[in-house]
């Protein structure tokens, strides 16, 4: 039998993962500011320190089931 789970490494990236800057490519690494937008969705605004552009990511994730 074969257990039904996500691997911890997969389930780290999805979430967690840093996203580039789309102006100058640097990788970010602390958002200016993460706010819960609704039920499975946060959003994440970046400024980037190489180049100051600023901008938003968001993640949509399903409720855990325990």
């Amino acid at each position: 039998m074969t257990p039904n789970a996500t691997p911890v490494i997969v389930s780290f990236a999805r979430y967690f993962s840093r996203p580039f800057c789309p102006e100058c490519g640097r990788e970010q690494f602390v958002p200016e500011q993460s706010s819960f937008v609704d039920d499975g969705c946060i959003r994440h605004a970046w400024l980037c320190e190489a180049c100051g552009n600023a901008f938003n990511t968001h993640i949509e994730f399903d409720e855990l089931s325990l």
